[in-house]
């Protein structure tokens, strides 16, 4: 092959890798197969032909007024989900916190979340294909750092016991709308899984499967790759 074909192919490869990979130098940005965060069919019993399938895409609900501020694990700290305008206050971590810890749970910073335009029904939760085949489980959701976990479900159903991305919440830190819990930030977390036999949950089926999510609350959590990959592959917030 000519060395002019050569540079030609070089080039296209480079802008291709760019292509794929751009959505990684863009700030709030998630791409779900470089995350990790794809669709897995796991095949349980291979004589039965059992499995279930996970998908790791969430677009969860969002609070409606001053509870609406997320939670961030790596930093350890709220921070605000949406955009204010110049016409509002805006309020830091600290005088939110210092507002709640004086018992005042809608002076700061209590605005509209306009997120809450994407509260539909889709992927609002952690959805597990064909859980109901083993109702004895245990789905423990974490940070991908793996050393904070941040929530842990006892049979997992997808109906009754489910995660809707949300943590249990120091109940210092004051009043928030949703079973005292803090909406976690868009962003990639991950989860672990583990079936057992029997109620008591001591025989193990097959092994531990583990994996990356992502959660994504709206238009500002940019993501490529994630449509095909979530339970509700129509959902307005989620990109090819």
């Amino acid at each position: 092959m000519k060395k002019g074909s050569l540079y030609i192919l070089g080039i296209l490869f480079v802008a291709s890798l760019n292509i794929y990979s751009k959505c990684n130098i863009e700030e709030e940005c998630i791409n779900c197969v470089v995350e990790q965060a794809v669709a897995h069919k796991v095949v349980v019993d291979t004589v039965k032909g059992t499995y279930i399938t996970i998908y790791p895409v969430m677009t969860p609900s969002n609070h409606s007024m001053c509870d609406s501020m997320v939670y961030n694990p790596d930093m350890g700290a709220y921070v605000p989900p949406h955009y204010l305008y110049k016409f509002q206050k805006e309020c830091t971590a600290e005088e939110a916190r210092d507002s709640l810890l004086a018992g005042n749970d809608t002076a700061c910073p209590c605005r509209i979340n306009p997120d809450t335009l994407y509260n539909d029904k889709k992927n609002t939760y952690f959805h597990i294909g064909g859980i109901e085949k083993f109702p004895y489980n245990r789905l423990i959701i974490k940070t991908t750092s793996d050393t904070t976990k941040l929530r842990t479900y006892t049979d997992y159903d997808n109906k009754n016991n489910l995660f809707i991305g949300e943590v249990a919440m120091d109940t210092t830190l004051g009043y928030y709308e949703y079973n005292n819990t803090k909406p976690l930030a868009s962003g990639v977390y991950s989860y672990m899984l583990i079936m057992y036999k029997e109620e008591q949950h001591y025989t193990q089926i097959g092994d531990t499967i583990t994996g990356n999510f992502v959660i994504i609350r709206s238009p500002r959590a940019k993501n490529v790759k994630c449509r095909k990959e979530a339970f509700d592959a129509d959902d307005p917030l989620l990109k090819d």
